[in-house]
């Protein structure tokens, strides 16, 4: 195969399957040799299935990046091996595991050691974030990063929560549970490690779209695996979907409709041969027919009933991910249409913007945390003139009390918060019928309120007082290590 930079896009014409085993081939030894030399805890005999999926998600791309992306995911499964050790230490010691995790904390934010560390967990964690950021870019390695990152914070609530249930205290909400499993199930690590190898024009202003899709599909991977191993996770004293109440018919239920509101989401950028998008489509189904045949963590135990509601039961009626794939694109929803509109900087009409408002989710405060970078849905009204004029850039959001609401650019293109017109805090508030987290201005009779169109992508809508028309905009989570930082002076 082409061992050149990674294409923009997937070939139009079909990707043989002998090109496709080839990269895998070509992977299998020196991902073999790596496993062992390093003594990572991973079975060598995984060694084929993690080149297998690597080469299927993007068979486009060289079979380096093939060999890249399956280290990538054999350290997931280490990881996963190593934390879930019955004799894992929890002591503050330099052997213990929290030491070893804040370790590999450094090591992702570039302040760990390298092939000097006696832990060969972070020198394998060394050597491909190295390798990541010589090849990826870093817009999108920093995304990668922040998921990364996520990983190590998820598997640590696992283990809280699986010591709080063996002492007697009870189980976690549902939706905490899926936040934290969907970050330690790898599906987001494998593809924003992906999108940061992928030369593709334009994929950072696709993130909103793309990201929202990916946490659709990382859920319902999660949920997958929770139906397929839920036996074994007992046996390890683990918390899942099944354990916390969910029936499996639900489960299944859950998984399937999020994998299909992913693929839903992504229809028009696989229709337009986008490779971020076509890779993640392929990422989740490849996980999604894993978990239907058998529990990798167990892969010599293949499958041996059908889940409810699932293919091959008397119940299962509706399409499923693991039938043929439709031929024609599903029809565009609103929430994608504006997802769409935000990420190209384009405009939309008030009414479908409010009707779109009033069906989204309102959000809580600790969706607010954080920096979020902003933007209008029309030009010409007085509100917009007066945001371009001001260079506004977004809003911060440091706590319920704290809000910075007019973060702007200067000159040189730095943004700091201007706070002529006051600052701002989170109040509940109910507006249209809903009650919601909203930024009320401390000096100013405005208050802003929020739905949630993705966990990163915000509807909003500015309910300024004597004003007859409602000014609607959108915010979009700024990652983490791009956070504009403040300073003293406000600049």
């Amino acid at each position: 195969m082409d061992t050149s930079r990674p294409h923009s896009h997937p070939p139009r014409e079909i990707v043989s399957i002998a090109d496709t085993c080839s990269a895998a081939l070509q992977s299998m030894p020196r991902l073999e040799i790596w496993l062992k030399e390093l003594g990572l805890p991973v079975d060598t005999a995984l060694v084929p299935l993690m080149c297998l999926q690597t080469a299927f998600f993007t068979p486009w791309l060289p079979s380096e990046t093939c060999y890249q992306m399956s280290r990538h995911t054999v350290w997931l499964m280490a990881v996963d091996n190593v934390l879930d050790a019955p004799d894992a230490a929890d002591s503050a010691g330099p052997d213990g595991t929290p030491a070893r995790v804040r370790a590999w904390h450094r090591v992702l934010a570039g302040r760990g050691s390298d092939g000097g560390s006696d832990d060969p967990m972070a020198r394998a964690l060394a050597e491909i974030t190295r390798d990541l950021h010589r090849d990826g870019r870093p817009e999108l390695t920093a995304v990668w990063r922040k998921s990364m990152h996520q990983t190590l914070i998820g598997m640590q609530c696992e283990r809280d929560t699986a010591r709080t249930a063996a002492a007697g205290g009870g189980v976690p909400r549902l939706t905490d549970y899926l936040r934290h499993g969907a970050w330690t199930i790898g599906v987001e690590q494998q593809v924003t490690a992906l999108w940061a190898l992928m030369d593709e024009p334009g994929l950072p202003q696709r993130l909103p779209v793309l990201l929202g899709a990916l946490r659709e599909a990382a859920t319902a991977i999660r949920l997958f695996n929770d139906l397929r191993g839920h036996q074994r996770e007992q046996t390890e004293g683990k918390t899942d979907a099944l354990a916390i109440g969910l029936t499996e018919q639900e489960v299944y239920q859950r998984a399937e409709a999020g994998l299909e509101k992913c693929r839903r989401v992504l229809a028009p950028l696989t229709a337009a041969g986008y490779g971020s998008a076509v890779a993640l489509e392929r990422v989740a189904l490849w996980h999604a027919r894993m978990y239907h045949r058998f529990d990798p963590v167990r892969p010599g135990r293949a499958a041996t009933s059908s889940w409810p509601g699932g293919p091959g039961s008397a119940a299962h009626t509706r399409h499923t991910p693991f039938v043929s794939e439709p031929r024609e694109a599903p029809a565009m929803s609103i929430e994608q249409e504006v997802l769409d509109v935000i990420a190209s900087g384009g405009q939309c009409d008030n009414a479908k913007l409010a009707e779109l408002f009033d069906r989204l989710e309102p959000v809580d405060t600790d969706l607010l945390l954080g920096t979020w970078q902003g933007g209008g849905f029309e030009h010409t009204s007085e509100n917009a003139a007066l945001l371009t004029k001001m260079r506004w850039y977004g809003k911060r959001f440091v706590d319920a009390d704290h809000v910075e609401p007019l973060l702007c650019r200067d000159e040189d293109g730095t943004v700091f918060s201007y706070e002529e017109m006051g600052l701002a805090t989170l109040r509940e508030v109910v507006y249209r019928g809903k009650q919601s987290t909203a930024m009320v201005y401390d000096q100013l009779p405005i208050i802003d309120h929020f739905r949630r169109l993705t966990d990163n992508v915000l509807l909003c809508v500015m309910d300024k007082k004597q004003t007859p028309t409602d000014f609607f905009f959108h915010l979009t989570r700024v990652p983490a290590p791009l956070l504009p930082q403040p300073s003293g002076d406000g600049k």
